[in-house]
């Protein structure tokens, strides 16, 4: 049990829950229709969960394999991602490519990872990862790869093949358009649901890009969508908080753009606490209290130790100046303690 559990542990997976995105085509399938899948994960206690579980109110979550499109062993200043293929991504600690570009996500209140070390120092191990300049990260596709990379993968970087996609396809060149539902008029404040399998920090942004346009990175660059507001989270339990965000727009790309922090902390998970910091201690103040738990019984704590079944709700603002007509919407989560990140692709229509 314990291996697996550090097995779960070394892979944030991110899933896109609303507005469905394509990522999820494979819930079509019997063996992955009502949240299920043909096999199950150990992981964060004793009871083996679905490898892309995750909640959604009172609705079965439809996240078939959503959270295996990311991409793997990827580092601010590179041209491209790795894969994985110079030493794994989980931790990340090093700057893949040699390129020597700097951190511009420095203020401690912005980072999530280490936070106490000096920014850009040698204890400073998360500097080259993508949340430290959001963004700036290269990626396999903007609407990710499956199982993250051409190969296997640090991690649960395992992909099911099926008549929609193979381990190592391309989500904007092999994921079909599919409408969500999500009709948003210009100018709205619009609600998109999210959660993270486990925890690796950093943040988030959303973005648009045109349907008939090329799915590309610099083609999402065009339209951030902005935070409408706090955000709030539903706790293992079903129980929905609201929380305190904290949005960074400086160092970002594209330039000027605002980003959401994570907000659940972790504490001991990957070696992620400095020198001299007890294991227990929490990266930043979780948003909610919950007493130490035993080992078997922390997924879904609300302070990360363990995430799964932990869903976010965003409010967004729907920018005034978009021609109406379909859209895909973006979002891309890029993790500090990995050099990962993960993207997801829904298709909704602006009027």
């Amino acid at each position: 049990m314990l291996a697996s559990c550090l097995a779960v542990a070394v892979s944030a997976h991110s899933s896109l829950i609303y507005p469905k995105p394509r990522n999820a085509i494979d819930s079509g399938l019997p063996e992955w229709s009502g949240g299920k899948a043909p096999y199950k994960w150990s992981g964060g206690g004793s009871i083996p969960d679905y490898p892309c579980a995750c909640q959604n109110g009172t609705h079965t979550c439809e996240s078939a394999q959503t959270c295996l499109w990311f991409s793997v062993g990827c580092t601010i200043g590179c041209k491209e991602c790795d894969g994985g293929s110079k030493g794994g991504s989980n931790p990340n600690k090093m700057d893949r490519c040699g390129s020597g570009k700097k951190a511009t996500i420095n203020d401690p209140a912005f980072r999530t990872v280490n936070r106490l070390a000096a920014a850009g120092s040698d204890d400073d191990w998360t500097k080259h990862n993508p949340w430290r300049a959001p963004g700036s990260a290269p990626v396999f596709d903007a609407c990710g790869r499956a199982g993250g990379a051409a190969g296997p993968t640090a991690g649960h970087g395992e992909f099911t093949n099926t008549t929609f996609a193979k381990f190592g396809d391309l989500g904007s060149q092999v994921l079909p358009k599919m409408f969500s539902g999500a009709v948003w008029p210009t100018g709205s404040v619009q609600e998109t649901l999210w959660s993270a399998r486990t925890n690796h920090g950093g943040g988030y942004q959303y973005r648009l890009c045109p349907l008939q346009s090329r799915l590309t990175e610099d083609c999402f660059h065009q339209t951030p969508v902005p935070f409408a507001g706090d955000s709030s989270l539903m706790l293992s339990n079903g129980t929905k908080i609201r929380l305190k965000s904290i949005f960074v727009s400086e160092g970002t790309l594209p330039a000027g753009s605002t980003w959401q922090r994570l907000p659940i902390p972790s504490t001991s998970q990957l070696g992620m606490q400095p020198t001299g910091v007890p294991d227990a201690a929490f990266q930043f103040d979780p948003p909610c209290y919950e007493p130490t738990l035993p080992k078997a019984l922390e997924q879904g704590r609300c302070s990360g130790e363990w995430t799964p079944n932990i869903t976010i709700y965003d409010q967004l603002h729907v920018p005034e100046h978009l021609e109406p007509g379909e859209y895909v919407l973006g979002l891309r989560y890029d993790c500090e303690a990995s050099a990962q990140v993960w993207n997801s692709c829904a298709d909704i229509i602006i009027t």
